[in-house]
């Protein structure tokens, strides 16, 4: 007679993995998307290129709702709830494309209003080109929750390193043969072309999948307000400045530039946030529970350490020499932004643990108001600044994440009891630190990029050497004996 000993499920095992890959093709992702940047950054001058990062913003604002919202209130239905995995995603699916389709249509209409409001009346056009993202990064997101929700982390990190590839090509081919409208059709039609990874026939669902649709909709909604407000923290700092200095202005352009290399922290671990929460919501028990939220913020703080500390050692001498003479700004800028974007990735994590739980309210609402906080200090460090906006925007955004970040880590260490694991931690930023020290050494702007760039390098080969991140597979089901 056999019996099945008893098993705790370790939901994160292989999550160190998983983030690894989706790190690798996201850093692919970062390159290109700096390739495409630093070209378009070239084609047009300084203010045009700051009216197409406003218009950008505006597409990640309205696609915030469904790429995050859906994947994650999908991945979290197929992973906890009590319906099959097909019935679940099936669900996601149909209110995905619903929402897809609405958000479109509200983009375009107020997209005349939107362009105004943000010092870019002249833009409406374009506006409304970049509101019909919200269906081809909808579909994307759709057909990405499915990996997401059975954790097939090499599925998703082909889907982003197609993503980067569409992307660049799209941008720059129609940057060439129209101008600033062709490359937001690029960026806009990029989606849908990294969708191809993604195209496979899944079960038929189980059970009648409305009553599961309806179910999710009262999760959506506070899921993708979240996103909305982890997404917010990037976009309304250009907002604030295209309100007050004009979206086609020089100072824009310059910070718009600037702040694209500041976010490679983010860009990087983006898909991690979304990654945590099936691994959290398939734990069993409090205990286990516990132990998924410890792995998973760790493994987050310890590759994103590496990045973080390389930009600000070498951030603002790179983007001098990507973008050019016309970009030039000596004081420090991408500094203080690569920090404020490591913060606001804790940050995403963070939410992510109430995502999982399902209980988003207190999480949501310091979100919101610190993306509040963060557009009232842009607008008057733009306002009031006597010198460079695009510097003290940068350190005004970055004292505000500094306190939304202790005022959401005290809540989530309250509610959830979200520790790290502080051994691992520390010798991850301690690595991080140690690796960002030579390009200090080195004064002239090119050479202290490459030597950031080799630093990076020998990152990433010193985080598998010393095993703070564990690479293995996730383990395979439990034997019966």
């Amino acid at each position: 007679m056999s019996v099945t000993e008893p098993h705790r499920e370790d939901t994160t095992s292989g999550f160190g993995r998983g983030v690894l890959l989706l790190a690798l093709a996201n850093g692919l992702y970062v390159v290109l998307g700096y390739g495409s940047t630093t070209i378009l950054a070239r084609m047009l001058d300084p203010d045009d290129f700051g009216g197409y990062g406003v218009v950008l913003s505006w597409i990640t604002i309205l696609t915030a709702l469904l790429v995050k919202g859906i994947a994650t209130s999908t991945a979290r239905e197929m992973a906890g709830s009590d319906v099959d995995t097909a019935t679940a995603w099936r669900a996601g699916a149909g209110l995905g494309m619903r929402l897809a389709i609405g958000l479109a249509v509200l983009g375009v209409a107020a997209s005349p209003f939107a362009s105004r409001w943000f010092g870019s009346g002249d833009l409406a056009v374009q506006f409304a080109i970049g509101s019909l993202g919200a269906l081809s990064f909808g579909v994307n997101a759709v057909l990405l929750a499915w990996p997401t929700g059975v954790r097939d982390y090499a599925r998703q990190s082909l889907t982003q390193a197609a993503y980067a590839v569409a992307r660049l090509v799209l941008t720059v081919g129609g940057a060439a043969a129209w101008g600033i409208d062709g490359a937001i059709v690029g960026y806009v039609l990029a989606p849908l072309v990294a969708s191809a990874p993604l195209l496979a026939r899944h079960p038929a669902a189980a059970v009648p999948v409305a009553p599961v649709r309806r179910r999710m909709l009262a999760h959506v909604v506070p899921v993708a307000l979240a996103s909305v407000a982890v997404t917010g923290f990037f976009v309304v700092d250009v907002f604030a400045m295209s309100g007050v200095l004009g979206g086609a202005s020089h100072p824009v352009g310059v910070y718009v530039a600037y702040g694209t290399l500041a976010h490679v922290p983010f860009f990087l671990l983006q898909a991690t946030s979304i990654a945590m929460v099936p691994a959290i919501v398939a734990a069993r028990g409090a205990a286990a529970r516990a132990q998924a939220i410890r792995r998973t913020l760790t493994d987050t703080l310890v590759l994103l350490a590496g990045p973080t500390c390389i930009l600000v050692a070498a951030g603002d001498a790179a983007a001098r020499v990507v973008f050019g003479h016309a970009y030039r700004i000596d004081d420090l800028v991408v500094a203080p932004l690569a920090l404020a974007t490591a913060v606001i990735t804790v940050v995403s994590g963070l939410l992510a643990v109430d995502v999982a739980i399902g209980r988003v309210r207190g999480a949501l609402a310091i979100g919101g108001a610190g993306v509040a906080a963060t557009a009232c200090a842009a607008w008057i460090a733009a306002r009031e600044s006597v010198g460079h906006p695009e510097r003290d925007v940068a350190w005004a955004v970055l004292a505000v994440s500094i306190v939304v970040l202790l005022a959401l880590q005290w809540h989530a260490t309250r509610r959830h009891g979200a520790r790290v694991e502080v051994g691992r931690a520390a010798r991850g930023v301690a690595l991080g630190l140690g690796v960002a020290i030579p390009p200090l050494f080195v004064a002239a702007d090119g050479a202290r990029m490459l030597v950031a760039v080799v630093c990076g390098l020998a990152w990433v080969g010193l985080v598998l050497r010393l095993g703070l991140i564990d690479a293995r597979r996730a383990a395979s089901e439990p034997a019966d004996v």
